[in-house]
């Protein structure tokens, strides 16, 4: 029975194979039984690639008209007066990209301005330091030539800490040397 079924199976075969051209056999012959796999695929391939350069040739079309409605809308509006009036108040209006305040919101601009300028003043107070309008004028004086004793020279060291740094002056009285009180008359109300 085996036989029967061994012959059967060569019939089909063969009558298969009679169906088939003489060109595609030499094909199949040259390239390989693999040969009709890789021609699909590389038709698939090229249906693929064309299909992408549709949709991107469709895309770029959507582009350029929009860009030609752009054009068109631009010179339109650089060639009508009231048209362009328009579009100008609109941009620099309220609820413009660039807003332009009005005389009475630059009026309150500069106040909260100067407001914020004197709070930083205030600030800067607190921290022990002098803003530069209320700062002593810094001047280069020349040397005497006489030399100064150590008692001038902490008087003077004092002034200087009472220019600066007021709150210390306590800490720098309390190092003093008793002579330099003795040679300073110190008034005192009673």
């Amino acid at each position: 029975m085996d036989k029967a079924i061994a012959h059967g199976a060569s019939q089909a075969s063969d009558a298969y194979l009679s169906q088939v051209s003489d060109t595609s056999l030499e094909v199949l012959q040259h390239f390989g039984a693999e040969a009709p796999a890789l021609l699909n695929q590389y038709a698939c391939a090229v249906e693929d690639a064309l299909i992408e350069q549709v949709q991107r040739g469709q895309s770029q079309s959507l582009l350029l008209e929009a860009a030609g409605e752009e054009r068109a809308a631009m010179n339109l509006m650089l060639t009508d007066p009231d048209i362009l009036a328009d579009y100008v108040n609109d941009f620099y209006g309220p609820n413009g990209p660039y807003p332009t305040p009005t005389e009475g919101e630059m009026q309150q601009i500069q106040q909260q301005q100067a407001r914020q300028q004197f709070e930083q003043e205030i600030v800067a107070q607190e921290r022990n330091t002098v803003p530069e309008a209320f700062q002593r004028p810094q001047q280069n004086m020349p040397q005497r030539s006489r030399q100064q004793n150590a008692a001038r020279n902490f008087w003077g060291g004092f002034g200087e800490l009472m220019d600066n740094r007021p709150e210390d002056a306590w800490k720098y009285l309390s190092q003093a040397d008793p002579r330099a009180f003795q040679s300073k008359m110190m008034v005192q109300d009673l």
